[in-house]
């Protein structure tokens, strides 16, 4: 709380706006002709008139509560952080002075998210320190639609704050030839305790950067088996990782071989450059036994799929915090194990590369399979996704939901 009650003249000088030599010869005039601090260094051209208001405005917030939900944040100062942003990063607006935009954090010693979001808003940020319990009461009070609309007017606001729910989004529907020019398959969870990926195609990077979904939130991944149009892009997601200066460590979970295979695979990318990256990559085996995501409530149950001949491939029920379940098939015959993994699910998302069923050396989903077996499959809602040319040609005839890149599905 101290760090919220700093002078006028201790502002100036953690926000850069006035040099401690200019500070205290102003304080020594201040002996000779009492009068307050911010007429002397106006006076005296240091600062203009708007910047000591700003400093009044600033001592005034956050001396009128110890909560950020009850201060009095203006919707110009709101503006300056978009309410993804705030949410993805965790921080929240107090005020803008000159150049300088205080913000409130529970990690003000982070460089990552203060270097990140910088350059987002082109603004240099100061961060006070405040619990995450107050930052996220904070957002929900300021950054929701009806409190946005009824205490500040900003009708904007309705198209860019994200639900309070977990989100998945489809990085890539596509099959591994990019059918109908989509991405490769790449499905991107966020909830309240941890964002991960589900698979990473080889055009997931440029995917994610396209549609705005940050990587330095990003915890881990997923992976369902090894062929490259599931795997190939992980590599340069990490690769990312290293350029943006990542120090938390980053989770992979796949059966052990793919582990391995995704080991050398980084190292045959770019060799010798993961050795050098400042956080660890944490592998995790999962085959026959449920696992927990690192640091979080949330559950990965596996199930074996019928899909390579020699090598484990796994569908997922990922039971998250909101007591949500979200089921990904990942590549796969018919068989029962589709049934088994689609039950008691929220979300069950689904292969389908074929409209007709292919060869049984394929080892591929067809629609007319998924639709001749709908009663056995219980979810509250099914979602097609890597179609291959056929299935993408006939998709209109689908009973189901059917995926596209950019597809957005608020649990």
């Amino acid at each position: 709380m101290q760090e919220r009650k700093r002078r006028i003249g201790e502002w100036l000088q953690v926000l850069n706006l006035a040099e401690t030599k200019e500070i205290d010869e102003a304080l020594k005039e201040q002996e000779m002709h009492p009068d307050y601090l911010g007429e002397i260094l106006i006076r005296r051209g240091i600062i203009t008139e708007a910047v000591r208001d700003g400093i009044l405005n600033l001592q005034k917030i956050l001396g009128s509560s110890t909560r950020l939900a009850e201060m009095e944040i203006t919707p110009e100062t709101l503006q300056t952080i978009q309410p993804r942003l705030a949410h993805s990063y965790g921080v929240f607006p107090v005020l803008q002075v000159a150049d300088c935009l205080v913000v409130a954090t529970s990690q003000p010693h982070d460089k990552n998210w203060k270097k990140s979001l910088s350059e987002k808003t082109g603004l240099k940020l100061y961060p006070i320190s405040f619990r995450a319990s107050d930052i996220e009461m904070a957002l929900a009070t300021f950054y929701t639609t009806q409190q946005a609309r009824a205490s500040t007017g900003l009708d904007w606001i309705s198209d860019q704050v994200p639900d309070p729910g977990p989100r998945l989004t489809f990085v890539g529907s596509g099959d591994a030839l990019g059918s109908g020019a989509r991405n490769q398959t790449c499905l991107h969870i966020r909830s309240k305790e941890a964002t991960f990926l589900i698979d990473c195609g080889p055009s997931s990077l440029t995917a994610l950067k396209q549609m705005d979904l940050s990587l330095d939130e990003l915890d881990g991944a997923l992976m369902t088996h090894a062929h490259g149009d599931h795997f190939g892009g992980l590599p340069f997601v990490l690769l990312e990782q290293i350029t943006q200066g990542r120090t938390r460590p980053f989770w992979i979970m796949a059966p052990q071989h793919l582990l391995e295979h995704l080991k050398q695979f980084k190292d045959m990318c770019y060799p010798g450059l993961f050795e050098i990256a400042q956080f660890e990559i944490r592998y995790l085996p999962i085959e026959d036994e449920p696992r927990p995501v690192p640091g979080t409530s949330i559950m990965v149950y596996p199930f074996a799929m019928d899909h390579m001949r020699s090598k484990l491939c796994q569908g997922y029920q990922v039971h998250l915090a909101e007591e949500k379940i979200i089921a990904y098939t990942g590549d796969t015959a018919w068989g029962e194990h589709v049934v088994n993994l689609a039950r008691d699910t929220d979300l069950f998302i689904c292969e389908c590369s074929y409209f007709d069923p292919a060869p049984d050396v394929v080892k591929h989903l067809s629609y007319r399979e998924i639709f001749g077996n709908k009663d056995q499959i219980k979810t509250k809602r099914l979602v097609l996704t890597h179609m291959g040319e056929e299935m993408l040609a006939r998709a209109s005839e689908a009973e189901f939901d059917t995926a596209f890149d950019g597809l957005v599905i608020d649990l």
